[in-house]
């Protein structure tokens, strides 16, 4: 990135942060991004009115993933006004140098601060869940067929997460922030071939699994961090 790439970058977080509540942190914000344009030369046009990325949320990693896990990231990146996708990660060079395998995993896309939230928020609720969904396997005794687990806790799963998802406040966007969005996705390569596992059905028992599973998301809590709601967000979880 380029000095002038990166004074506008900072221009957009100063822009951003001058349309704050605080009247003062507002005025503070737009007088240092005016001394900025006026020292490098740059007019207002030339710098985005938003910040937008994307960041790589992992899952399990499946080629095919299981619906609760699909229904939980899609949720959690509606709820902070991003856009998600799932597909196929390639293998990099990390900055130690060591290659890092290719993944497949879940891609989401918004403003630089949701973004940050909503990423932070699916990692921890998936961690939960896995925790969860493991506790509950072991639970099943009497169930002699792995298959028949993996299927009864996939209904647990997914009651899990409707609970836990219906807890999230919603934040809309402004048209203008879901326009610059919008135009960001537009450039990326983004398919549609996602494909869910289906494991079958299972007798009899699938409500109760899926009962089971809405009463245990009952005990993860999420509340809104001190202040703005974009401020950021604490996962509690009280049993």
């Amino acid at each position: 990135m380029s000095e002038q790439d990166k004074i506008k970058a900072k221009l957009k977080k100063l822009f951003a942060l001058s349309r704050s509540s605080n009247a003062n942190e507002a005025a503070i914000a737009l007088e240092m991004a005016q001394k900025l344009m006026i020292e490098y030369g740059i007019k207002r046009n030339e710098v985005g009115e938003f910040e937008i990325i994307e960041n790589d949320v992992k899952g399990y990693g499946n080629e095919r993933p299981p619906k609760y896990e699909v229904y939980l990231m899609t949720s959690v990146a509606k709820a902070f006004g991003c856009q998600s996708a799932y597909g196929w990660h390639k293998g990099h060079a990390s900055e130690s140098g060591d290659w890092v395998m290719g993944w497949c995993g879940h891609t989401f896309v918004g403003l630089e601060h949701r973004v940050q939230i909503a990423s932070f928020v699916a990692e921890v609720l998936f961690r939960k869940l896995k925790n969860a969904r493991n506790n509950y396997m072991k639970q099943l005794k009497r169930v002699r067929s792995r298959t028949n687990k993996m299927k009864r806790a996939d209904e647990f799963c997914l009651g899990w997460v409707i609970t836990v998802i219906d807890k999230l406040i919603l934040f809309t966007n402004s048209p203008d922030e879901q326009k610059a969005i919008d135009d960001y996705v537009a450039n990326l390569n983004w398919g549609n071939n996602l494909k869910q596992i289906s494991r079958g059905t299972i007798k009899g028992s699938a409500i109760d699994d899926y009962a089971n599973g809405r009463r245990a998301g009952t005990g993860v809590e999420i509340q809104n961090g001190m202040g703005c709601q974009d401020s950021g967000v604490l996962l509690l979880e009280s049993n």
